[in-house]
């Protein structure tokens, strides 16, 4: 099982506004895999920006959820510099 974490910078004012539709997006990415969505807030931030961490625990199939988070994303009309910044780092347990 892989576990996927994907981060990215906002305006700290701007989280609020995005949460329903990140969360949306989530529902929508997990919706046939069975992964489990998780969306977090740093803690340690300065103030005026957020970084943001999507979590996905239990992937059993990455090309499949890949596609699947790539038609959710597209679908959720996120700001194109929170696109530009979203990184994304795969682990799996050993």
């Amino acid at each position: 099982m892989q576990h996927w974490f994907v981060y990215y910078k906002v305006e700290a004012s701007a989280v609020r506004g995005l949460e329903p539709r990140l969360r949306r997006m989530q529902q929508e990415a997990v919706a046939e895999s069975g992964a489990r969505p998780r969306l977090m807030r740093r803690t340690d931030g300065d103030g005026n920006a957020a970084t943001l961490l999507e979590v996905y625990d239990e992937i059993s199939s990455a090309d499949a959820f890949k596609a699947a988070l790539e038609a959710a994303v597209a679908r959720a009309d996120l700001p194109p510099p929170l696109l530009a910044q979203r990184r994304t780092e795969r682990f799996e347990e050993i």
